[in-house]
């Protein structure tokens, strides 16, 4: 039975809504669609849409399970299982946390989707089409996405380095994490804050 097919029937459907009907997800589909066709802050790749989905997901397994004591977030539980956190220590840690509260970290982890399969569901289940956007939203987006990436590397720093810093694993004070994004041109040697380097347009030598 492939992905698409549901056990006992010839109806077909799509991944997506399957997981949204199994795991309770309400109208997270028109979401999926309204930050994918948002406009500015709004507007959201499929990658940010696939990572928001597998959250939800996570959250109601958890929110199904028999008792939940563990104090991580769900984001930090969620880096955990994918790959995000530096220790696997902690994911297995994790992993085995949720197993005795009752979940199927497999099973949820299967259920997870991928960027190309929220962007199938989106233009071949949903209809949906983006507008071609003109050069300076293209700009405007490239920025917002270094900014939210250039984020989520910093908190996913400060996380690891807490983590390391309590188990006394590294000795560490008060401590700030800095995420500079510096872009360097061959061709004259200048470097730009990549934000500078939107905002003026390009480098100099070219204008």
């Amino acid at each position: 039975m492939t992905d698409g097919q549901t056990a006992g029937s010839n109806t077909r459907t799509n991944k997506v809504d399957r997981v949204i009907e199994e795991y309770d997800l309400g109208d997270i589909g028109d979401e999926l669609e309204r930050l994918w066709l948002g406009e500015g802050d709004e507007q959201q790749s499929v990658r940010d849409l696939a990572e928001l989905f597998n959250r939800r997901v996570l959250q109601s397994a958890i929110d199904a399970s028999d008792v939940f004591t563990l104090g991580e977030n769900v984001d930090h539980i969620y880096d955990a299982l994918t790959g995000g956190e530096s220790e696997s220590d902690d994911r297995t840690l994790i992993r085995a946390r949720l197993e005795q509260n009752g979940i199927d970290v497999e099973a949820v982890e299967r259920d997870f989707v991928s960027h190309q399969t929220i962007y199938r569901y989106l233009k071949n289940h949903r209809d949906a089409e983006q507008p071609e956007p003109t050069d300076e939203e293209r700009v405007e987006k490239a920025e917002q996405t270094i900014q939210r990436l250039r984020g989520r590397t910093t908190a996913v720093t400060e996380r690891s380095l807490e983590g390391l810093q309590k188990k006394g694993t590294i000795s560490l004070g008060d401590f700030s994490v800095l995420n500079d994004i510096q872009v360097l041109c061959d061709d004259c040697g200048r470097s730009y804050d990549v934000a500078d380097l939107l905002a003026r347009g390009g480098c100099e030598c070219e204008t």
